[in-house]
């Protein structure tokens, strides 16, 4: 049998273990130990070394991977995408580089689109025709188809109207949102006397309609009614019309609309609403009995005009005016009888006091009227020589103008010299003999609040739809003391949804310069 020795020595120690040998151990240091397993660590580290060089190598491959997947193109990409793409980054680069401030210029934007609100484009004025006033160009000063005129017209030609379709507009400084608009304008020569500014005013005034017109979309429609004061007492009128019913602001009817305004007073010996290439006159249409318009009332002229305005259901109405005219009322058949009998009997008293001074009345009024006529021929034959060396004649409404002090003094400044012949019509004591009234007047003075009653059943009986607003524009020379008028035209603007302003020469060649400007900037 065997049995298990154990036998301890620092150095040597036997163990017995039953079913086996007998074996010899030895206890050993660290170094001992980690020196006999050698192979082992060496196996370790050449592990340890094998898995790190594979990492490297993975982390390696995945950055380059990355790297070619963000710089390398695509090999399906075509050239023709490449190109695409191009085009799209220069579009997003040009859309993020616009700003308020480098705004694109609006007078060089066209839409070619059928029925909206279009820029409008450039178009060949028409010329004015032959004859006119010599250096005033063919629609007065700064007109003309220089390329960087400021009128241009719509090029739609589509005549569809959207009433709802409002267009800002500035005219004469006033602002205004508009779809159907009448320009109601004074052709008489009291808005171009020499006080007021004479012909150069009017081709102002004449131009800026035309380009207000001009910038019109073909959505808008438009008229312009030219009126002139036939009888100031009574406010009888001359019209002319440039169409019975309101126009469509297309491409025809703008260029049409040129041609007819274009000589309108700019010739020395055709003024007034004739003064067109044609002729439409006013055919009234008649008030319904409820109306209430009272027959007797006689309005001013530029009421009347603006009656055949309101005819065509506008939305604004601009009205230029040289006077805020009169508001008169008709006469009874019995106070006319009560006139005539008073003008007969001052008849006989002047007879009377003329026969002493050895005339007659109808001598006095034969000699007065040839001293006139001569006058007028002599400033016919001045004015003529104005205008062939090129300078603004001297425009006067009737011969008895001639003599009035600013039209002398005028006369003067343009080296002319114009005497009234008192042959024939003189006393004895140098004075010249006045004439005395050859006419009864039918009308009596009326209220201006009765044209306010008028203006209002007018507007209900003729626009019930849609009141248009009235702006009223008062023309005045520089020397004028017009405060009665202005208190009296602003009460019928405001009372009618609309504004008024005054107008002088200094004004409007502001207004006109400041378009010049602009024309110069746009082009």
């Amino acid at each position: 049998m065997k049995i298990p020795v154990q036998y301890n020595s620092p150095d040597v120690g036997f163990q017995i273990i039953p079913d086996a040998t007998v074996v010899t151990s030895r206890k050993t240091s660290f170094y001992q130990r980690l020196t006999s397993s050698m192979p082992f660590l060496i196996t370790v580290m050449v592990h340890v070394l094998l898995i790190g060089g594979a990492a490297a190598i993975i982390v390696q491959k995945n950055v380059i991977d990355k790297n070619e997947t963000f710089l390398a193109s695509n090999p399906r990409e075509s050239v023709a995408d490449k190109q695409r793409e191009y085009r799209v980054q220069n579009a997003r680069q040009r859309a993020a580089s616009s700003s308020p401030s480098n705004p694109v210029s609006v007078d060089r934007i066209i839409s070619t689109a059928e029925n909206t609100l279009q820029i409008p484009v450039m178009l060949d004025l028409p010329s004015m025709q032959s004859g006119g006033l010599p250096g005033f160009g063919p629609m007065g000063p700064g007109m003309g188809t220089n390329p960087r005129s400021s009128i241009a017209t719509s090029v739609s030609k589509d005549s569809s109207i959207s009433p709802r379709a409002f267009t800002p507009m500035d005219f004469m400084g006033l602002n205004h949102n508009v779809s159907k608009i009448v320009f109601v304008v004074d052709t008489s020569t009291q808005i171009m006397e020499p006080r007021k500014g004479g012909f150069l005013a009017f081709s102002i005034i004449r131009e800026e309609i035309m380009r207000q017109v001009s910038r019109l979309p073909a959505s808008a429609q438009f008229n312009v009614i030219l009126y002139r004061t036939t009888n100031g007492e009574t406010g009888e009128v001359e019209m002319n019309l440039y169409k019975r019913e309101l126009s469509p602001a297309n491409n025809d009817s703008k260029k049409d609309f040129f041609e007819w305004m274009a000589p309108v007073n700019a010739k020395l010996d055709d003024f007034g609403p004739a003064s067109a290439t044609r002729r439409t006159g006013w055919r009234r249409k008649p008030l319904p009995p409820e109306a209430g318009v009272d027959p007797l009332f006689l309005p001013p002229s530029w009421v009347r005009a603006v009656h055949a305005a309101l005819e065509q259901s506008p939305d604004t109405i601009f009205v230029i005016t040289a006077s805020e005219g009169r508001v008169s009322r008709m006469v009874s058949e019995q106070e006319l009888s009560k006139r005539r009998a008073e003008l007969d009997k001052g008849k006989a008293d002047y007879e009377r006091d003329a026969i002493k001074e050895g005339t007659t009345l109808a001598a006095i009024v034969t000699a007065r009227n040839a001293a006139y006529n001569k006058a007028r021929r002599e400033l016919d034959a001045a004015n003529s020589k104005l205008v062939a060396e090129r300078k603004e004649p001297v425009v006067v409404a009737d011969s008895n103008q001639i003599f009035r002090s600013d039209v002398q003094a005028e006369l003067r400044k343009k080296g002319i010299s114009i005497k009234l012949d008192g042959t024939g019509w003189t006393k004895k004591d140098g004075t010249l003999f006045p004439i005395p009234p050859q006419w009864i007047t039918g009308v009596e003075p009326a209220s201006w609040n009765d044209l306010n009653n008028h203006m209002s059943r007018l507007t209900r009986a003729l626009s019930p739809q849609q009141r248009a607003s009235l702006n009223m524009f008062l023309f005045v020379g520089p020397t004028d003391k017009p405060d009665s008028a202005v208190s009296i035209l602003t009460a019928v603007a405001k009372r009618n949804g609309g504004n008024f302003q005054l107008l002088t020469t200094k004004r409007l060649e502001e207004i006109r310069a400041k378009e010049v400007e602009a024309s110069k900037k746009g082009s």
